[in-house]
């Protein structure tokens, strides 16, 4: 069994494609054919240059992965055009961009080769009008157009730097590697749908005949002669310059070697055309560089210039084939796995000139420029890729179509959080869609579809987005669209939302609750989808504060050491226990002295209670009569008192074992000696390891500090004095509540 991986265009929107090859990967299915176009061309060569030895984590798919995760925003890919960058007026930008954001259709070949062509000015002009009040202003927006001398609105020389640097893409890996390339590209001149191979030849659409150089080759017996007469020309020029540079009387013998070295030309050159004569040149194949190849099958029309291989001018292969299928079988694969980067389902329609919804083609609703896109672009695109992806005779060999059952983003929107959450969508949905295959291969494109919903695939993503959004204002950035639906970069700062990361923290649990259902379903997530609650999701700016709240081991005992964090309401005391230090339920953290008050003995002790006191007040009555007694009185009140303490002493034994048995009831009286006065809001109070102990908010901002950061391995203890001290490492005091 040969598998071929078939990778269509989308730009952007490649992303998917890269989630939904690491899940084959995993599954040990590696292809002996690959097949791209467009962006899928770009994966598919990155693909290829990693099956050679496989051991290099920065080639294959490892590679393509952090070459995705390497994109920021949409200039990591492409730039603008310098005089796109000219128009001022943002509604006419935005129109223009708009058109090129927009999935190429059938018609998308003559637009490219004639402009706008007549309906197309139309449009333009009408949309320009309409946004520009002023003639003037009209005229210098249209002229800018037209005047134009680029091709496109972008260029691609971003990823063209990416694909020319060898530590991020080794040519003669992917010539090494086995693997049978086909990166399709289409022709302007001649419309002609073509395939640029893994050894850099450019074959016909029957995958077979060799497309032609424009440049004859000169026959064996000529070429000698050719090349002798480059050698003398270098020779020539070279002696030429040393004639510039020469003065006086040295000149003499420059020239005259010039004059022999031109003599001799001459006669090799007649040589030359006789030789021509008798021995014409030949046709070759036209061989062509591999990352012009890509870069050829990349240029969606309209949106990037087209790219000159051999005589002709190529363009983004989707504009003939959305997915070169046919191709991949016709070199042996007999298992195709074909990775469709962009939902088949039609969106709604959107008119032309405002970019707002539709809601029908009526008259009075729609223009004919709607009617026209409508059919050409929208509808002819989607019929083209249900043919080609479902062909009414079938492919003669087991064709699996991956494709998402839905988009998050367009395909010239890069952000790296959106790319993060496609990769993940690319995974899953192809779990959902191999099982389904596996359960019923006749139907398993709806099976599948339903394991969106029942599997949760489709709510997950859904979640992730949403969490995605809602990070922005939790941040502390505004997160806004352009005309044309995609993120604004950079973000503008704002005033961080402590709400949205509450919400944040609800969705990223929620988003836990979903992946463990899913597991439960049998539905497969990355390995690394733990990531998706634990931290926020990437952004092309940085976070500014942690997600959760700060976690550690709770502080027990008399002191708080690195990492603990202080319970709340769990406090820590003073070895004698006469000062506490709490974090209280209020966000405030005080230290307090306790004093305990004793309270009345229990029911049980107190007739011995009063018993003792009866012997002290009969003790205390002798003692006052003792004073005025005669000596033989004195001997016999004595006798008296020595007998009832006996009595006191054996009643107060039995008071203190009753008292055990039956403690008296106390009350502590606690009286607040400091605190951070920090009243308001739950959070968390953390010792941490820099030595600074700091109150967080439930935003993670932080209210209170000793500032005493830089004093790693800190330590705070409550002393028996009722001084909280912070002690470095060494035992030097840094900070004290009694200052």
């Amino acid at each position: 069994m040969a598998v071929g991986i078939v990778l269509s265009g989308g730009g952007a929107r490649g992303d998917f494609q890269v989630g939904a090859l690491r899940y084959l990967y995993e599954k040990n299915i590696r292809p002996q054919v690959l097949t791209g176009c467009s962006v899928g061309a770009i994966n598919a060569i990155k693909l290829a240059e990693g099956e050679g030895d496989g051991n290099d984590p920065s080639r294959g798919l490892q590679g393509l992965t952090n070459i995705w995760r390497g994109l920021n925003n949409n200039g990591d890919m492409w730039q603008e055009e310098d005089w796109l960058k000219n128009i001022k007026n943002s509604k006419v930008a935005a129109f223009l961009k708009q058109s090129a954001a927009s999935q190429i259709g059938a018609v998308g070949l003559e637009v490219a080769k004639l402009g706008l062509g007549v309906i197309g000015w139309i449009w333009v002009a009408r949309d320009i009008a309409q946004t520009v009040k002023d003639l003037d202003e009209f005229k210098r927006e249209l002229d800018k157009i037209i005047n134009a001398s680029s091709r496109s609105l972008y260029n691609l020389n971003p990823i063209l730097d990416k694909l020319n640097d060898p530590s991020r893409l080794d040519i003669n890996k992917v010539k090494q590697s086995g693997i049978k390339l086909r990166l399709a590209a289409v022709a302007l001149e001649s419309g002609a749908l073509r395939y640029v191979t893994e050894t850099g030849e450019m074959l016909e659409r029957d995958n077979h005949t060799k497309v032609v150089a424009p440049e004859l080759v000169l026959s064996s017996e000529c070429r000698p002669i050719a090349s002798k007469i480059e050698g003398l020309k270098q020779e020539r020029a070279s002696l030429q310059e040393e004639l510039h540079n020469e003065a006086g009387n040295g000149k003499a013998p420059i020239v005259a070697a010039i004059r022999n070295l031109t003599a001799e030309i001459s006669q090799l050159t007649a040589q030359l055309n006789s030789c021509k004569l008798a021995n014409p040149a030949q046709p070759s194949t036209l061989r062509v560089s591999l990352v012009q190849g890509v870069m050829a099958s990349a240029s969606i029309p309209l949106a990037f210039p087209p790219v000159k291989l051999g005589s002709e001018n190529y363009v983004d292969g989707g504009v003939r084939e959305i997915a070169p299928i046919q191709v991949a079988i016709q070199e042996g694969a007999t298992e195709v796995y074909a990775i469709i980067a962009s939902n088949s389902a039609m969106e709604p329609a959107h008119s032309l000139l405002s970019g707002k919804r539709l809601p029908s083609f009526d008259v009075g609703v729609a223009n004919i420029g709607d009617v026209a896109n409508r059919a050409a672009n929208d509808i002819m695109t989607n019929e083209t890729v249900l043919n080609e992806t479902d062909p009414p005779n079938g492919w003669g060999a087991n064709v699996t179509i991956i494709e998402p059952n839905f988009d998050i983003h367009d395909i010239m929107t890069i952000d790296p959080g959106l790319i993060d959450i496609r990769m993940a969508h690319g995974y899953m949905r192809t779990d959902d869609i191999l099982k389904a295959k596996k359960e019923n291969a006749a139907d398993y494109r709806r099976i599948a579809n339903e394991y969106g919903d029942s599997r949760l695939t489709t709510e997950i993503i859904q979640t992730r987005k949403a969490i995605w959004e809602k990070e922005y204002a939790a941040n502390g950035f505004l997160l806004q669209y352009d005309d044309g639906g995609a993120p604004i970069y950079p973000a503008q700062t704002i005033q961080a939302d402590p709400q949205a990361i509450l919400e944040v923290r609800e969705l990223k649990n929620k988003l836990k609750e979903l992946v463990n259902k899913r597991s439960a379903e049998h539905g497969e997530v990355p390995a690394d989808a733990e990531t998706w609650w634990t931290s926020w999701e990437r952004h092309s700016w940085s976070p500014t504060r942690d997600l959760w709240m700060k976690t550690g081991p709770a502080a027990t005992g008399d002191d708080m050491t690195a990492g603990e964090v202080l319970g709340m309401d769990q406090p820590i005391q003073s070895p004698n226990g006469v000062y506490t230090f709490v974090y209280q339920g209020d966000g405030n953290l005080v230290l307090y002295q306790n004093i305990r008050l004793t309270g009345s003995i229990s029911p049980a002790c107190q007739p011995i209670a009063a018993q003792i006191e009866n012997i002290k007040s009969e003790i205390s009555s002798l003692q006052s009569e003792l004073a005025g007694a005669s000596a033989r009185e004195k001997s016999a009140i004595l006798a008296r008192v020595r007998m009832l303490t006996t009595q006191l002493n054996s009643q107060n034994t039995k008071l203190r074992d009753c008292n055990a048995a039956n403690p008296p009831q106390t009350t502590t009286r606690r009286t607040a000696i400091w605190a951070s006065n920090t009243v308001g809001g739950v959070g968390v109070c953390v010792m941490q390891p820099d030595g600074n102990l700091v109150i967080y908010d439930q935003a993670n901002q932080p209210r209170w500090s000793s500032n005493t950061w830089g004093h790693d391995n800190s330590r705070l203890v409550v002393q028996d004095d009722g001084n909280v001290v912070i002690y470095r490492s060494d035992g030097r005091p840094v900070w004290a509540s009694r200052g």
